[in-house]
């Protein structure tokens, strides 16, 4: 089970609800803050605690006392200068480390990171438009998770060229550059007897080299851009 993490987010427009929703439904101990209260009104159910604050104000954003959160996202990305001014006092004034800032422009990502000195910035826009393209450009794509400039995780499905085959046989960290990181496999669902239903998949943990691809696995792998570009121009 993941460990539970404090975590404070700042910012509910439509991106921070929906997160502040899944990290709530993970087990997290969530903090939504936002300056409205209608938005506060509508997410108190869905989080541990709520707080209905101006985040540019510096004596409030002191008294929340973010240096006992495991991360504090900065959600805000539509408000130009509440991002700077927020991600400004939470970096310089408060000296926290633990910031992970949401930008929507290139000139928002280049001043948090260069003029503040926030390292961990994401788009949620550019990350499920990449996705979105992905899936339609390679048929196997099912996720991909952006870890940097240079690395992500990609998940699929199962090549037919190696269904019946082992890890070792394909020698994929040798042959494709990429770590199997794990396979994920259907089994019939608990909740009804009928083969025919609906199934839960699940990952079966980190793979020996002696597992056997079936049909329908999904596997998970890490690796460069590039190679994980090049496996799919070249796997079939």
């Amino acid at each position: 089970m993941t460990k539970r993490k404090k975590i404070a987010v700042i910012g509910l427009g439509d991106f921070g609800m929906v997160l502040v929703k899944c990290l709530n439904k993970e087990g997290h101990e969530v903090i939504a803050i936002d300056s409205e209260a209608d938005r506060i009104e509508e997410i108190k159910d869905s989080c541990s605690d709520v707080a209905i604050m101006d985040s540019t104000d510096e004596v409030a954003m002191r008294n929340m006392g973010f240096k006992d959160f495991d991360r504090v996202i900065l959600a805000v990305a539509n408000d130009f200068e509440t991002l700077m001014v927020t991600a400004d006092i939470l970096k310089n004034t408060l000296n926290l480390n633990n910031i992970t800032a949401r930008y929507q422009t290139e000139l928002q990502k280049r001043l948090l990171k260069s003029s503040i000195g926030i390292v961990d910035l994401f788009n949620p826009e550019e990350t499920a438009a990449m996705n979105m393209a992905e899936q339609f450009d390679h048929q196997l794509m099912r996720k991909s998770f952006i870890l940097s400039d240079n690395f992500r995780i990609a998940e699929f499905q199962i090549p037919r060229s190696f269904i019946g085959r082992t890890l070792a046989e394909i020698n994929m960290k040798e042959t494709y550059k990429l770590l199997l990181v794990t396979v994920k496999r259907f089994r019939a669902s608990e909740k009804s007897n009928r083969v025919t239903d609906i199934k839960d998949i699940e990952p079966i943990g980190i793979p020996e080299q002696s597992i056997i691809f079936r049909e329908n696995d999904i596997i998970v792998v890490f690796g460069s851009h590039t190679d994980i570009e090049d496996f799919f121009e070249n796997v079939e």
